[in-house]
C-alpha cells in the first residue's frame, strides 16, 4: 500500500520530533489496546501514554491517534470490514529491511497494548500471541544485503506470509470480547485495592503497578522485549 494512502507519510510528518519509539511500534500499541476497549478520547490517550512514561504528544500527532482509533474501532468490530484491517508499515517502495524491522516493531506494541487492558488471553490465542512474540523477537541483520532493497523475491514471499498473520491477530482477538473504557483500566483508574485475592494475586498486583510508575514500556521500545506487565494481567 502507497505511504500517503495507508497514512505512513501524515503519521511520519507528525511525529517527526517525538521519538520515543517508532511509529509502528505505537501502532501496534493502539492496536492492542483498541481489540480489547473503545476508542479513547483526545485527554484519554494522552492520559494513557503518559501513564506509559511517553513524551505528550503534540496536537497534530494527537489528532492523528485519536482519529486512526476511532477509524480501527469502527473496522475491528465490524464483521464486514475487519478483514480489512492494516498495521502502520511503510510501503513495498522501502527496502525490505526497514518493512521487516517496522513489523517487528508493531508485534512488540501490539503486545504492550493489549497488556495494558488487563485481560486475559482466551485459550486459542496463546498461540497466537506466542507466535507474535517471536516475530518481536526477530533479529534482522542491518547489514545483509539481501534486505536492503527489494528485489529478493523469496524474502518479499516471507514478509507477506508475517504481514498476512500479523494483520489478523487484532481481528481475532476483538471478535467476542466485551469492550472497555480505556479510562477505567487499572492503569489509569488505579486498581481496586478493596477486591478480595490472595497474598500472590496482590503482590503480582502491585508489581504491575510498580512497573507501570516506573515507565518499564518505554524501555521496551529501545530494548525490543516483551515487558512483564504483558503477562501480568492474565495472571491476575
Amino acid at each position: 500500500m502507497d505511504d500517503y494512502i495507508s497514512g505512513w507519510q501524515d503519521w511520519t510528518q507528525a511525529f517527526e520530533d517525538w521519538h520515543d519509539v517508532t511509529i509502528s511500534e505505537l501502532h501496534g500499541l493502539i492496536s492492542g489496546v483498541l481489540s480489547v476497549c473503545d476508542a479513547p478520547s483526545e485527554q484519554e490517550w494522552q492520559l494513557l501514554l503518559t501513564e506509559l512514561s511517553f513524551t505528550e504528544l503534540e496536537p497534530k500527532a494527537l489528532e492523528i491517534v485519536t482519529e486512526e482509533g476511532e477509524d480501527m474501532v469502527a473496522v475491528l468490530t465490524d464483521d464486514a470490514d475487519s478483514y480489512q484491517f492494516m498495521p502502520l508499515l511503510p510501503d513495498d517502495d522501502h527496502p525490505l529491511y526497514e518493512r521487516l524491522m517496522a513489523l517487528k516493531n508493531w508485534a512488540n506494541g501490539f503486545l504492550t497494548g493489549f497488556g495494558v487492558t488487563d485481560s486475559a488471553l482466551r485459550p486459542e490465542e496463546n498461540s497466537l500471541f506466542n507466535d507474535l512474540a517471536k516475530i518481536g523477537a526477530l533479529r534482522i541483520d542491518a547489514y545483509d544485503e539481501a534486505l536492503q532493497g527489494t528485489d529478493n523475491a523469496e524474502g518479499e514471499v516471507e514478509y507477506m506470509e508475517l504481514l498476512e498473520f500479523v494483520r489478523m491477530i487484532p481481528v481475532s482477538v476483538s471478535q467476542g470480547r466485551v469492550r472497555k473504557s480505556v479510562a477505567k483500566l487499572p492503569l489509569i483508574a488505579g486498581f481496586a485495592m478493596n477486591r478480595p485475592v490472595g497474598k500472590a494475586k496482590r503482590l503480582m498486583r502491585s508489581i504491575w503497578i510498580l512497573l507501570s510508575s516506573y515507565g518499564m514500556m518505554n524501555s521496551i521500545g529501545k530494548q525490543k522485549k516483551i515487558p512483564m506487565m504483558i503477562l501480568l494481567p492474565i495472571w491476575l
